[in-house]
């Protein structure tokens, strides 16, 4: 697997699971208590990171397909500012979870040291454009037109490789590239059977050769499985998380980072027993 380097941390199969806590700017998300308010920011990225946080993503703009839509001077206003606090207290890499070019470019120019983009640059066409000029590595969700508008094991890994391919055809370094296969209720056709096949199958994204992303923190499926809202769906999440690791995910993304940190832990120590002494 080719290693990507996000300002210093490595990430691939020859180093540790990497735990990304979430930074929701975003008054309209799913998770109401993930919210972060503006008077806590600092404090909530200094108690992530001292619970094992690797990485910070900051994102102003709920992807909930019921979710009121924002303009992209609201995202601005919401996630500019907060990236410019955080790197005054802190050197910790952050991601930048947008679908706008021009927020990915102020990002980068205040600090931010990655792009993450659900719609795998589908959405702004500029979105390549500014991580090949910044030589910024990325992640990218599996989809085609809109966010996560893949269905099925199948469609992900053929969606994936295409945008994997239009990238680096627009500049984007294939050593800057991480995948995300997309778990969610992205579009109406996606049910949780579909998001518990692509969990089930996560090892067979490993043959692009590229990092990967696991983002199932709250999510729907666990609530349609477990029949509790977002508050409640912890232990779900981290029951997903420990098959994502042993199917070889390489960064968690969640709203947990202590909790999940333990989960990751217990994983890799099972997924990958140390060698017996002789």
């Amino acid at each position: 697997m080719t290693d990507v380097n996000i300002s210093g941390l490595n990430v691939g199969d020859k180093h540790s699971v990497r735990i990304m806590g979430v930074i929701n700017l975003s008054i309209e998300s799913f998770y109401k208590q993930s919210v972060v308010k503006p008077d806590l920011l600092i404090q909530t990225v200094q108690q992530m990171i001292q619970d094992g946080a690797e990485i910070i993503d900051i994102g102003g703009r709920s992807t909930w397909p019921p979710a009121p839509k924002i303009t992209i001077s609201s995202e601005h206003r919401r996630v500019i500012p907060a990236i410019e606090k955080i790197r005054e207290v802190t050197g910790i890499p952050i991601s930048i979870d947008t679908m706008h070019s021009q927020i990915a470019r102020d990002a980068l120019d205040l600090g931010a040291d990655l792009i993450n983009d659900v719609s795998g640059f589908t959405w702004d066409k500029n979105m390549s454009q500014v991580a090949a000029e910044y030589d910024c590595p990325v992640i990218l969700m599996a989809s085609r037109n809109k966010p996560g508008d893949v269905v099925g094991v199948a469609d992900t890994l053929d969606a994936l490789s295409r945008i994997i391919q239009n990238a680096e055809e627009d500049g984007v370094g294939s050593d800057r590239i991480i995948i995300d296969p997309a778990i969610g209720r992205w579009c109406k056709m996606r049910t949780t059977e579909h998001d518990l096949e692509i969990i089930k199958n996560f090892k067979r994204f490993t043959v692009f050769q590229k990092p990967l992303l696991a983002a199932f923190s709250r999510k729907s499926f666990i609530g349609d499985v477990l029949g509790k809202p977002p508050g409640e769906r912890l232990y779900g999440s981290l029951a997903a998380t420990a098959i994502a690791v042993y199917m070889g995910a390489n960064i968690i993304r969640t709203h947990d980072v202590a909790a999940t940190v333990d989960a990751v832990r217990m994983a890799l120590l099972l997924s990958h027993p140390p060698p017996v002494p002789k």
